[in-house]
């Protein structure tokens, strides 16, 4: 049996005319599961995501599903948690949030984004596919150049990745009490959100989630 590990990092950028900001920090430590019993390691700080101006669209390839991986997360597919997801992180964002330190204000609620999901399925698919944890995929693009690929034109953008939480619920707790994930969910910035997950019986983690957000 997997041990329940969740490994977690985030990457936000903002992008408009010929500058660009980071909107969020980047990195954050795990926070364990109420009542776990082991201690997980903590997560990687990447370098700041910056860009100037989204990349040129290009088509992306076909993902091409391999044996032991299920794209429906074993959650009745991404229709089956749309309403969880935009239900759960809409109720933190219409009462606000202390994310760390930060106190986050009411914020209007998002809008599920069929090109977000389109990019965040891809992302997870493609982990539980190659067997790795990253916002960088291995052919090296950043989540940045994902959501273009997919058709996204944003001005900001931010993503939060996770493995292994089996639920909705356990995934979006896990974000909430990480402060960089909770400032992504709680930035009033963003309009748009799509979230997938993937489950693979073959890579080193059950389930890779992936979250995109954005304002077009």
């Amino acid at each position: 049996m997997r041990p329940c590990v969740l490994f977690c990092l985030c990457c936000a950028l903002a992008a408009c005319g010929g500058g660009a900001e980071d909107t969020s920090a980047n990195g954050a430590a795990p926070i364990p599961m109420p009542g776990a019993n082991s201690t997980l390691p903590a997560a990687p700080v990447p370098a700041p995501v910056v860009a100037s101006t989204p990349p040129t669209a290009v088509v992306p390839a076909p993902v091409t599903m391999s044996t032991g991986i299920d794209a429906s997360c074993g959650l009745n597919g991404a229709g089956g948690i749309q309403a969880e997801v935009l239900q759960r992180v809409n109720a933190f964002r219409a009462v606000g949030a202390v994310c760390g330190s930060t106190i986050y204000a009411a914020a209007a609620p998002l809008n599920w984004n069929s090109l977000l999901l389109q990019a965040a399925s891809d992302h997870s698919t493609d982990m539980a596919q190659h067997d790795y944890f990253s916002h960088d995929s291995l052919d090296g693009k950043t989540f940045a150049e994902r959501l273009t690929d997919v058709g996204y034109s944003y001005t900001a953008a931010g993503e939060n990745i996770a493995a292994n939480d089996p639920t909705v619920e356990s995934v979006l707790t896990h974000w909430l009490y990480s402060p960089a994930h909770c400032a992504n969910m709680m930035n009033a910035t963003y309009r748009d959100i799509g979230v997938a997950c993937v489950r693979s019986d073959t890579a080193t983690y059950s389930r890779y989630w992936t979250m995109d957000l954005g304002r077009p």
